[in-house]
């Protein structure tokens, strides 16, 4: 008896996750809430949303910082009652495939014979044929990719089952999908790092990560090179990194030039180049020796230029100022006053107090890199995958043809799901080749 009440529950239970009616407000509530998070910036900092989102004046009257952080608000897409809503959706489409789906797939291929002509008033189109060319009717269903069966005096043939089966797959490439995203925003991790040239990064200044990140101690990013190139009007055209993978040994793994839109890709970590900075100029002395002056970088009216000093007399304190627009330009020096004293390239030298001469050797540059994991990455490929795959099969048009011979003549029949114009023209010309067998 428990046995029967536990399988009614589970039928009763599979049959409410399969209402489509549940599905559709499922996928609504879940389109709803991307919305929102595409509305308010996700996974930052709660000093960021004291800002932004103030109890003394709440966006819309009521979304302040607290209600933000209540509701996880801020990582949507990691928030518990988020992971549920997908569960509850893909579980109502499983079982809508396995409840509904796939048992009529299994149905469509059973024999479904018509036992009298009257059955074939409400197909799409019929037509008769003489005693005798069954065999012959049946050979031409079979060159025109049908399936023939026959029982008796009544036969039965069905085309593009294939057809059927593109609901399954586009259910199981969203399961696929929502699986990938799920893994992917618990799993990965996106971390921002400005390296100098020359010199070797660890991740570890992370931007977003999942309750599941797990950071790789043993793989290293060494900066070879970083320059820019520039359009004749002396704009930044494009600016490369040359970089190495390599492992905790110092062994190089992986190398390769990244650029904008060309990132750097070595088993789930994927190294985009995103921006550049000049942090210092090298400086040989008389003697040989060599110092850095230190950069800042300063953005005025969506233009940047970078300011450094050398200091010239420790006792009274001063100083030549240098500025620098880009990688391309001259360096300008000048005095405390302002005024311009020179204009500079690498290799130049400059004379200051006491006939003492310095000259630029180097800027020392650094590159803004983005790395990024994703270990759900290939799961949603695959997702796509399945979801061109059903489209591509969504397009076989599923056919089906009966015949029941009587006393006088041969009845046939058919229908089709979609691209009824075309069956009925494939129908006809079925026919007219059996007749004109025998003619």
């Amino acid at each position: 008896m428990k046995f029967f009440k536990g399988k009614l529950l589970k039928q009763k239970t599979l049959k409410l996750l399969a209402n489509l009616q549940l599905a559709i407000i499922l996928l609504i509530l879940i389109g709803i809430v991307i919305s929102v998070g595409t509305f308010i910036e996700q996974d930052q900092s709660l000093t960021f949303y004291k800002e932004n989102y103030p109890e003394t004046n709440p966006l819309f009257g009521f979304l302040s910082w607290k209600i933000i952080t209540f509701l996880a608000l801020d990582h949507l897409y990691t928030a518990l009652w988020f992971l549920l809503i997908l569960v509850l959706f893909a579980s109502s489409l499983l079982s809508c495939t396995f409840t509904n789906q796939i048992p009529s797939i299994k149905t469509l291929k059973i024999w479904k014979f018509y036992k009298r002509p009257t059955q074939f008033n409400k197909l799409s189109v019929q037509n008769n044929l003489k005693l005798g060319l069954v065999n012959t009717f049946a050979y031409h269903c079979n060159n025109t990719n049908y399936h023939f069966f026959r029982q008796e005096k009544k036969g039965y043939a069905y085309s593009g089952l294939l057809g059927r089966v593109a609901p399954v797959m586009v259910h199981v490439s969203i399961v696929v999908l929502l699986t990938g995203s799920s893994i992917g925003s618990f799993g990965g991790y996106i971390a921002q790092e400005l390296v100098p040239r020359g010199e070797i990064v660890h991740i570890q200044n992370l931007t977003k990560f999942g309750s599941l990140s797990s950071i790789p101690q043993n793989i290293s990013c060494r900066i070879n090179d970083f320059w820019i190139t520039y359009t004749k009007e002396q704009k930044t055209d494009q600016f490369y990194s040359d970089l190495s993978v390599i492992n905790e040994e110092g062994k190089e793994l992986k190398r390769k030039i990244v650029f904008v839109n060309e990132p750097l890709i070595f088993n789930e970590l994927v190294i985009y180049q995103t921006d550049w900075d000049i942090v210092g100029l090298k400086i040989r002395l008389p003697d040989e020796s060599v110092f850095q002056v230190p950069f800042k970088k300063v953005t005025k009216n969506g233009s940047k230029f970078w300011l450094g000093s050398i200091p010239i007399n420790k006792e009274t304190g001063k100083k030549l100022s240098i500025l620098k627009n880009n990688l391309n330009d001259t360096i300008s020096i000048y005095d405390e006053k302002g005024i311009l004293l020179q204009e500079s390239t690498i290799g130049d030298s400059i004379l200051i107090e006491d006939g003492i001469k310095l000259q630029f050797v180097e800027f020392i540059t650094s590159t803004g890199l983005q790395i990024k994991s994703d270990p759900g990455i290939f799961t949603v490929y695959l997702s796509f995958l399945l979801l061109m795959v059903s489209i591509y099969v969504s397009f076989f048009t599923y056919s089906q043809i009966w015949l029941v011979e009587t006393i006088k003549d041969i009845a046939i029949g058919g229908q089709s799901n979609r691209a009824v114009l075309f069956f009925q023209e494939e129908f006809r010309k079925i026919w007219k080749r059996t007749i004109k067998t025998v003619s």
